[in-house]
């Protein structure tokens, strides 16, 4: 993505393309005596986050998922798009001069972050075509970007095709993406167009139905809009 990743799932995406972080802890000043540790005391273990190596994009949590799947509601006269977005992007990816991404280059997104204009059908899609309780996430493995100068300029405008594998539902499945990407410096932007389109069968979905929606076009739209910053 450079631009790398996503057309969701309205169930759906759905590159993932997301850091958070915290910290901090206390310890004694200058003139403070430490307490010595027991010797019989054990240590408590902190967890660690693992560490992305020099040259890795870190996607930034200002990156979201859009999905578009076309619906006709039982109180609209005319069809339209139902637009639910997923945001709580995390991952990283590593873009070597070949065009290919290191193994550990992944996008992920919280499905459970999604929103569109109606609560009734976000929960609906969460809880029955998603199941976000069992699978809370789209994941996103990056693979392979081409049609772009390699290595990447260090600025200017970019168009390319990205390859890789989705993971929705439980279910994995071979994507490419149109990609437009914009570099300045250690900062990019990307928006990254499923192409072709899914249907909910590639993940073991159905369409979803309801009393209120007659009919959905089995058709899932996924963009990435991704933001990401270079490390080293």
């Amino acid at each position: 993505m450079i631009a790398r990743s996503s057309t969701g799932v309205a169930a759906g995406f759905a590159v993932a393309i997301l850091t958070a972080a915290c910290g901090g802890a206390a310890f004694p000043g200058p003139s403070e005596t430490p307490v010595p540790t027991p010797a019989s005391a054990t240590p408590i273990a902190t967890a660690t986050a693992a560490p992305v190596a020099a040259g890795s994009w870190i996607v930034s949590e200002k990156s979201k998922a859009t999905v578009r799947v076309r619906e006709q509601l039982a109180r609209v006269s005319a069809p339209s798009d139902a637009v639910l977005v997923a945001t709580g992007a995390t991952g990283s990816f590593l873009l070597k001069d070949d065009g290919t991404f290191s193994t550990d280059s992944k996008i992920t997104f919280d499905l459970t972050t999604l929103t569109s204009d109606q609560r009734q059908r976000d929960d609906f899609i969460k809880q029955g075509t998603l199941q976000t309780r069992q699978f809370p996430k789209a994941e996103l493995a990056l693979t392979k970007l081409t049609g772009l100068p390699l290595p990447l300029p260090a600025s200017g405008d970019f168009k390319a095709t990205l390859a890789g594998r989705m993971t929705i539902h439980g279910v994995t499945k071979d994507v490419t993406f149109d990609v437009q990407a914009k570099r300045a410096g250690a900062d990019l932007t990307a928006t990254a167009t499923a192409n072709p389109t899914w249907k909910f069968a590639d993940f073991g979905m159905t369409p979803p139905t309801s009393f209120s929606v007659l009919s959905v076009v089995d058709e899932i739209r996924l963009s990435v809009d991704l933001v990401a910053t270079l490390t080293g």
